[in-house]
């Protein structure tokens, strides 16, 4: 059985979390009603796991695409839609990906778990995963604060999730989650040090 994710945190910066919400659980329903499997991911399943970081839109993994307007293509596969809400325009990147990644991104689906808001959520542990291949700044950022977080991700996990979607080229990707890993308990071990 798995476990279900509580929001804890509100930030004000960015799009409002309780706004990120309501975006997530309209598209969730809609995604339901079109048999399209759908989990929460990026800046707003961060706010479920304590991490504070604003964000500007709502990003979702899928199974395939909605039939609503799209604002345009996502560059590695997928759609932006666009949610209206009392007045305020928030971007929804629905990330359906068509390139050497998919295999992660479909198996991270699969593994999402519920929250108490109504919608499914990316485990921490595949958003390590993905934050990593990601590549960019605040993507290191995220992930160097998911491992920072006590108890949160669970560490061998991720790396057996490497090793089992990656299959022998998982030797690299590991490599490098292993020097997050270290770099992780460095800054915490600075933060707790004050």
């Amino acid at each position: 059985m798995s476990e279900k994710y509580v929001f804890k945190i509100n930030p004000d910066k960015g799009i409002s979390t309780d706004d990120g919400i309501v975006a997530a659980q309209n598209l969730h329903e809609q995604a339901q009603r079109a048999g399209v499997r759908a989990a929460v991911c990026g800046g707003l399943a961060l706010h479920f796991y304590g991490f504070t970081r604003a964000t500007k839109d709502v990003d979702f993994v899928a199974a395939g695409l909605l039939d609503l307007p799209s604002l345009h293509e996502l560059i590695f596969g997928g759609e932006c839609y666009l949610f209206q809400l009392r007045g305020q325009d928030i971007p929804i990147d629905w990330i359906v990906r068509t390139d050497d990644y998919q295999p992660l991104y479909e198996a991270a689906l699969s593994d999402a778990v519920p929250t108490d808001k109504d919608f499914l959520l990316v485990t921490p542990e595949w958003m390590v995963i993905l934050k990593m291949f990601a590549g960019r700044g605040k993507d290191e950022m995220d992930l160097l604060w998911l491992l920072r977080a006590d108890g949160l991700v669970d560490r061998q996990k991720v790396l057996v999730l490497l090793k089992q979607h990656l299959g022998r080229a998982a030797a690299f990707p590991a490599q490098e989650m292993e020097s997050y890993f270290l770099e992780a308990d460095l800054l915490r071990a600075r933060d707790e040090r004050g």
